[in-house]
């Protein structure tokens, strides 16, 4: 709910979403919000503050019996209550920030559902994101944002998923942002990043040998897209090495590249003069 609502608050422009009745049903819901937070019972307050109260007292719990089972004498009457109870509001709390982020992935995907239309940038293939895929399990969000490429400074969107990456040209029209293919989507498992220098970094795609030279707005978030880039490929190509020697074949991949290889490509060597795959 605390993401919607963030969502909410920020400019349609921004949003750029497709459908009109999501647009009014936000634009109705924000002036709703608006109307609320002027009353003087509120304090204030944004409807964002008292949804998050109960969620953090959740999860102060912990702490506070903690400290309660470190003062209380073992030969306490109480010790024994003190420390089920601290049991209890660890897992309580552990199951609260696990749904939590189930709850924004799912939030995020159903946004990015809705900005983008997926049919034009696949081709005409529907896409559903927020689905369970045969690889990973749950699609997750990982990172969105603008990038260049590097040689002509073209402006380009990139959206990163546990199972694919996708690659936008973005162009700005009548003060809506447009976006156009790029690329095809590049499997998770297929794909590697080297490491930036600077504000730029190459993209290696594994499966047609391309690499992409592209730049980020400052060098923290090049590091930033490299490192979540490796984080979720490195586990894709471990758990599709694992299908693969399990005898289970996932999406028609009979083979991918192995570890000696794709450490070479990722000290510098061309992804095209190595083309052994297991």
């Amino acid at each position: 709910a605390i993401e919607y609502l963030k969502l909410v608050r920020e400019s349609s422009s921004r949003l750029n979403l497709r459908n009109d009745a999501t647009r009014d049903a936000h634009q109705k819901l924000l002036l709703t919000l608006e109307q609320a937070e002027k009353d003087p019972r509120v304090r204030r307050l944004r409807l964002e503050s008292f949804l998050l109260a109960p969620v953090q007292r959740v999860m102060r719990y912990p702490l506070l019996l903690e400290a309660l089972l470190k003062y209380t004498p073992e030969d306490h009457p109480d010790h024994d209550d003190v420390a089920l109870a601290l049991s209890i509001s660890g897992s309580v709390a552990t199951e609260v920030d696990r749904k939590s982020e189930e709850l924004m992935n799912r939030q995020r995907l159903a946004e990015l559902q809705s900005t983008f239309d997926w049919a034009h940038l696949l081709g005409g293939v529907q896409l559903k994101l927020d689905t369970f895929t045969k690889l990973v399990g749950q699609r997750k969000f990982v990172r969105k944002g603008p990038l260049r490429k590097a040689s002509s400074g073209k402006h380009l969107y990139a959206i990163l998923f546990n199972d694919f990456m996708m690659i936008t040209v973005s162009d700005r029209r009548g003060g809506v942002w447009c976006y156009e293919p790029y690329r095809l989507p590049i499997q998770t498992y297929d794909m590697l990043a080297r490491d930036p220098v600077k504000d730029q970094f190459e993209l290696v795609n594994l499966k047609n040998g391309e690499v992409l030279q592209l730049r980020a707005d400052t060098a923290a978030e090049a590091s930033d897209w490299v490192k979540d880039i490796m984080k979720t490929a490195n586990y894709c190509y471990e758990v599709m090495c694992e299908a693969l020697r399990s005898g289970i074949q996932v999406s028609k991949v009979k083979s991918v590249i192995s570890p000696e290889a794709r450490n070479k490509i990722l000290q510098g060597s061309k992804p095209t003069s190595i083309g052994k795959r297991h």
